[in-house]
């Protein structure tokens, strides 16, 4: 079973609502660059980007043996494809996603079914305003409470 992280879009359509599985990431692994292009994750493709041309430098210059500059490119990829969900999710909660929880489920499939199938929440009515009608121009320590 997977656990997968839903976030909710800001604007609240449902077919933007994007489920994030846990754990590593075997795409951004393999295809590190691409697969942070592919998501969205602009900064963090740059950054990626940049280290991995320092290090072919650092190897074509000598300044690093080859199998040295192998074996710290091998490490990057590893640590990005165990944090490159976390990385997602950061992503979608800057660009607005607010976090709707945590399902387990099997599959994508069955985690969408799982969460749309749920009963909607109520949201509970707004707590009534404390603040006394009066001119807005108040001075004083207390003002308008």
């Amino acid at each position: 079973m997977t656990i997968y992280a839903v976030l909710e879009p800001p604007d609240g359509k449902p077919d933007r609502v994007a489920f994030i599985p846990e754990g590593f990431a075997g795409g951004a692994f393999i295809l590190t660059f691409i697969w942070a292009v592919w998501h969205r994750l602009w900064v963090v493709a740059a950054l990626l980007f940049a280290v991995f041309a320092v290090l072919s430098i650092a190897v074509s210059l000598e300044v690093l043996n080859a199998a040295v500059g192998s074996l710290l490119q091998f490490g990057v990829s590893l640590i990005f494809g165990f944090e490159a969900r976390q990385l997602q999710l950061i992503s979608l909660e800057r660009a607005g996603f607010r976090r709707s929880g945590l399902i387990e489920a099997s599959s994508l499939e069955a985690a969408e079914l799982a969460f749309f199938s749920r009963p909607v929440r109520q949201t509970p009515a707004p707590a009534p305003s404390r603040r006394r009608p009066g001119p807005e121009d108040t001075l004083g320590i207390f003002g308008n409470v």
